[in-house]
């Protein structure tokens, strides 16, 4: 895939361009990373191409002309005054107008990025804006002395995208791992910090957090993923870590929403439904990359069995409780445990919603190909914690009523995410709410 980068100048905002024999044009390069959050190889390849540090803030632009692929990134150099390679020249926005640039496509992102310095995107991520980097490596360098750890090389920037900017620290004591997060997800560190003072089991603490600007210090919790493990035991085992935790924190609901988490008790979720497929419709109603309309009739006749479904499941009588809200990939394996981290989609709900992320319509199969059974032991490693409340028959229903809830709440979860970005940040995201709608028809005897 074909890469562009504008580079911004931080003093005044001015873009780096090149000459070439089609005119002008910025610094460009074929990427093998297809994962647009990824974004530390932009960083280093503009540092080869350049000579200077880069900060990305974020992907611009993406296209396709038959077989070429390409996006156009925005980044910005990390110190003012660097000159440009031989015949390259900082423009501002006067100069880039009258340019003559090899492709309209950066033509216009130049031209976008110009009238954005005057009037910033709603809903924009922080990170998004020059200088906000230059902050947060001040405070990661404060914590880090606060802290005694010694840093020994630069802070690398590893992904930048609508959720997240995350950097590398590389220190005398081990890897350190920075985390910031939108606004709308500030509480992450909050609740890192609770759950691993209240439930130690579940996650290490963090270094240090700044809980009103969402950012997040971390040591190096491993890399070893349980959704790469083919031992089902461990599997197993943390869902029953998980699940103790869950019953554990029952009486602790009201100590969770003090926090500021999502409420998505039964009774908020049944007032969230008839806006949430009011919203779905808006935003996915596209019968080439969207919801076809049969789906989207489909997804309409689903407001009062839905309601009916809640409570339904509600009368099982099953706690509400601390929810993670998104484990399938994000539960690690040490010696001592496991490290159960990113906690941006916590809420207090039904906790059987916490196995729609692990079920079989969600991992990768491959991975447990030798457990035919695995779906059925993974469920019932996640109850048995469960059975001291009601007989494990009683358990089994009301898991089976819970499923097409499990998709329902992915569904809010992705909606939520959506409606707190800006517009040009939902199209990385919108597969995944679309991969949950359809889910939930499919669980209600709607879709294929």
């Amino acid at each position: 895939m074909e890469y562009y980068v504008i580079i911004a100048r931080p003093e005044d905002g001015s873009v780096l361009a090149l000459p070439s024999s089609d005119g002008w044009t910025i610094p460009a390069f074929t990427s093998r990373v297809t994962d647009a959050r990824i974004v530390e190889h932009i960083n280093a390849e503009m540092r080869r191409q350049l000579g200077f540090d880069t900060w990305t803030l974020r992907c611009a632009v993406s296209g396709e002309e038959g077989e070429h692929r390409w996006r156009i990134f925005l980044a910005a150099s990390q110190e003012s005054g660097k000159p440009g390679p031989s015949g390259a020249r900082w423009t501002d926005r006067l100069e880039a107008s009258s340019m003559e640039f090899a492709s309209p496509a950066i033509a216009e992102a130049i031209s976008a990025w110009f009238a954005e310095i005057d009037s910033p995107a709603q809903l924009r991520a922080p990170w998004n804006s020059i200088g906000w980097h230059d902050v947060a490596c001040d405070w990661i360098s404060d914590q880090l002395a606060l802290h005694g750890y010694t840093p020994l090389a630069p802070i690398t920037q590893q992904r930048a995208w609508g959720l997240s900017c995350t950097m590398k620290i590389g220190t005398d004591k081990g890897d350190v791992y920075f985390k910031g997060t939108p606004p709308f997800m500030a509480h992450e560190g909050r609740i890192m910090r609770a759950v691993a003072e209240r439930c130690p089991r579940l996650l290490p603490a963090p270094l240090a957090v700044d809980a009103e600007r969402g950012w997040l210090l971390m040591p190096d919790y491993g890399s070893e993923m349980l959704h790469e493990c083919p031992d089902i035991a461990r599997w197993e085992e943390a869902l029953r870590t998980i699940s103790m935790v869950q019953v554990e924190q029952v009486e602790r609901i009201g100590y969770w929403l003090s926090l500021n988490i999502p409420d998505r008790r039964l009774g908020r979720m049944v007032d969230m439904i008839d806006p949430l497929i009011a919203s779905c419709e808006g935003m996915l109603a596209d019968g080439v990359s969207g919801l076809s309309g049969s789906e989207v009739h489909a997804l309409r006749s689903l407001s009062m069995p839905l309601k009916l479904m809640c409570a339904r499941l509600a009368q099982y009588a099953v706690p509400h409780t601390l929810v993670h809200g998104d484990l399938g990939g994000n539960i690690l394996i040490r010696d001592e445990g496991y490290t159960f981290f990113d906690w941006t989609d916590v809420c207090i709900s039904h906790p059987f919603f916490e196995m729609a992320t692990i079920s079989g319509a969600y991992f990768d199969e491959s991975v447990l190909k030798d457990n035919p059974d695995a779906e059925i032991r993974l469920r019932d490693a996640y109850l048995e914690p469960w059975a001291e409340m009601m007989p494990v028959e009683r358990l089994g229903e009301a898991f089976e009523a819970s499923r097409p809830l499990g998709a329902l709440h992915q569904t809010m979860t992705y909606m939520w995410i959506l409606t707190n970005i800006s517009p040009d940040a939902r199209p990385e995201l919108e597969g995944g709410l679309l991969h949950w709608v359809r889910n939930l028809l499919r669980l209600c005897g709607k879709g294929s």
